[in-house]
This record gives C-alpha cells, structure tokens and sequence, in this order.
C-alpha cells in the first residue's frame, strides 16, 4: 500500500468513526500531500552513501561506548579513599640516583598532608613518632613501604610509634627507628637499608613488610623486572596503547574473571627468585651490620579487598608472602610475624583505614605489641 493510499483509508476510518471533526478530516488531507510530495522527491539511497551512513553510525556507536566507559573511569577513581597513598615523588621525599630511586627528605613537615593527620620526618630523614633516633642505642629498625611508615595515620600513631610507647612502659632500653618509605618496593627497602642504615646504627632489631613488587608484577607479567616500581614505572614501561577507558574495562574484566593472564610459570619462577635474592641479600647485610633477629610479615590486606581483587595479583600476593616465610624457615635469626591472620580475628574497620592495606592506629598497636613479643624473646635468650 501506498503512503496516499494508507492515508486515504485512515480518513475513511476516522471518519465513520466520527474521531474528527471539518478541521481534522482537513489536518488529514494537508498530511496526504505532504507525505505523497515526500514519496516523489525522496530518491533511493546510492550504496555509497548507504556505506558512508553506516560508517558515521558505526563511529557514534564507539564513541557512546567509549564516553560511558571515561565515565565509569572517572566515577571508579574518584570513589577511591583519601586514606590512600599516591605515588612518584612527594614532598616529603626525593630523587637519588642509585637502587633507592627516592628517599626522604630531612627535617619535612606537613601537618596537612593527606586527610589533615600529617607527616614530619627528623634529621636523618626518618618518620617522627613517640620515638627519638639515637644512633647509638640499640634499634628496632622498620623499613619498607607505607605499611610500617604508618601512611594513613598521625606520626604518633604509626606501628614504630606503637612500639616505642609498648618500650617504655617495660622499660625497655631500646629506641626505634622508622625508616619505611611509601611506595617502596623490597628492592628500595633492601636498598635504603644498605645505603642509610646498616653500619651507620647501632641495630638490635630489623623489621621488614612490603607489598610491592606484587603490584607490578601482577600487571607486567613477564615485561616485569626488580627495577621496576612506582617510581619509575613511567620511564621504564612503554605504553603499548594510549589508556582506552573501553579497553580498559573489557581488559579488566577479563582478567577479573580469569580469562586472560600476564603471569606465566616462567616469569612467576623469575619473580619469586627475585624476592628470595633480595631477601637473602638483606640477611647477608643485616648480619654483618650486627643485627640480632629480623622479622618479616607478609603483604596483609582486608580479606574483602583480596576476594575481589583480580587472580593474577592475588597470586603475586601470594607468592611473595610465600618466599617471606620460607625465608624465615632458612634463618634461625628470622620469625615470620603471621599479620594476616593476626588481624583477621577484628572487624576491618576497625584495624584498616582503607581497602588496600594501611591500618588505623589500632591496628598499628596490634601489630607492634606482637614485635615487642619476638624481640623480648629474643632479648631473653
């Protein structure tokens, strides 16, 4: 049926049906030419422009996509809590030129950092707290990453803090020292150890915990090396594509699921024999630094935060956390402080100022009132 017929037959209808009036039936007429010179000046489109006009649909389509996917990027970062720390060179902290990348800087004051609970550090550069360096008193050491610098909470309330309070009241002599640096990796911390530390304190004590290179790894996959951290992770690894949010979300999920994987059994072996040398590489300075017992704890994070995180850091958590313990194994001088399930018996609120893996000053105390166990252990034998 035609456009003027189909319109015609609406009229008869309408009109036996008495749904318009003069004015309607005229409406009708006045639509019946418009729609019949639309038909007879209308032509076919040409397959070219029929190509050309599915292209342009096509273009819109991806370019809908991609602009829900930037909003779903901006949405996702955007919930990320203050408490959590940001990377590259702070205020606080510096550019070296060896293994360390960065350090801290001497005599920094900021009480606005973060979420206003602040960060000082002493003349040596390490974090202040209830503590006071004194080279030579016999130190409990604390080198890492965010973790036992206390990122998060007050100087006060960081684990070494902790610690030194716990000290006192049991008169106990020795002074603490808070030599972990957020971001660091193992290899920072080992690094920062033998450049800033060892040989230069009187050490009693050496307490190690870090996260990464768990972090990078898990994303690098077999591309990772030691020397790739947060530092200089912009420099070192090229961009195989600029970020795409749409790419990024089908990439993400992907490996949410399991479906794809950067780590393969070779580049997991490599990376857990990196982990083993730095730790070994440690326990080789610290003795001959003097150090009497090191403790090391694993990567320790809420466990509703390790559900939902994807395989392939879980399993560089994982594996880490492994080559720490089996460390502690090999070395009558190591304990293995077990964080993990220390904390899991309190409610994650309660011990954690975020979903990554800082603790709130509760949990600090927690934490430090188990080191002061193992080294009054220690102090007994």
């Amino acid at each position: 049926m035609t456009v003027p017929a189909a319109v015609s037959y609406a009229k008869e209808v309408c009109a036996e049906a008495g749904f318009f009036g003069a004015a309607g039936l005229e409406s009708l007429n006045v639509g019946e030419l418009w729609l019949s010179s639309r038909e007879s000046t209308s032509p076919e489109l040409s397959p070219t422009k029929k190509a050309i006009f599915y292209v342009i649909m096509f273009v819109f389509v991806l370019l809908s996509v991609e602009g829900m996917a930037q909003l779903w990027r901006y949405v996702r970062n955007a919930r990320i809590p203050v408490a959590t720390e940001t990377f590259q060179v702070r205020s606080f902290t510096r550019l070296v030129d060896d293994a360390r990348h960065v350090t801290a800087v001497p005599d920094s004051t900021n009480p606005n950092y973060g979420n206003g609970w602040g960060i000082s550090t002493d003349a040596y550069g390490f974090r202040r707290g209830a503590q006071r360096t004194e080279p030579d008193c016999p130190n409990v050491v604390f080198i890492g990453d965010s973790v036992p610098f206390g990122y998060g909470e007050p100087d006060n309330a960081s684990m070494p803090s902790k610690l030194f309070e716990r000290l006192q009241k049991a008169n106990d002599v020795r002074c603490v020292i808070n030599a972990a640096i957020p971001s660091y990796s193992l290899f920072q911390a080992v690094a920062r150890f033998e450049h800033e530390i060892a040989g230069k304190f009187n050490i009693s004590a050496l307490y190690l915990q870090f996260f990464d290179p768990a972090t990078q790894f898990s994303r690098l996959g077999a591309d990772w090396r030691p020397e790739v951290d947060w530092t200089t992770e912009a420099v070192l690894v090229k961009k195989k594509w600029q970020p795409i949010a749409s790419v990024e979300l089908i990439r993400d999920q992907l490996l949410r699921l399991d479906v794809i994987t950067p780590i393969d059994e070779q580049s997991l072996n490599r990376y857990r024999l990196e982990i083993r040398q730095a730790l070994e590489r440690l326990h080789d300075l610290a003795v001959r630094a003097g150090v009497k017992q090191l403790i090391v704890a694993p990567i320790t994070v809420p466990y509703s935060s390790y559900q939902r995180w994807p395989p392939a850091l879980r399993s560089a958590i994982d594996a880490a956390n492994d080559e720490s313990k089996q460390f502690s194994v090999r070395h009558a001088d190591t304990s293995f402080l077990d964080t993990i399930g220390l904390l899991r018996d309190y409610p994650e609120d309660d011990v954690f100022v975020d979903k990554c893996c800082h603790m709130t000053e509760r949990g600090n105390d927690l934490v430090a009132e188990q080191v002061q166990r193992l080294i009054a252990s220690e102090r007994r034998q």
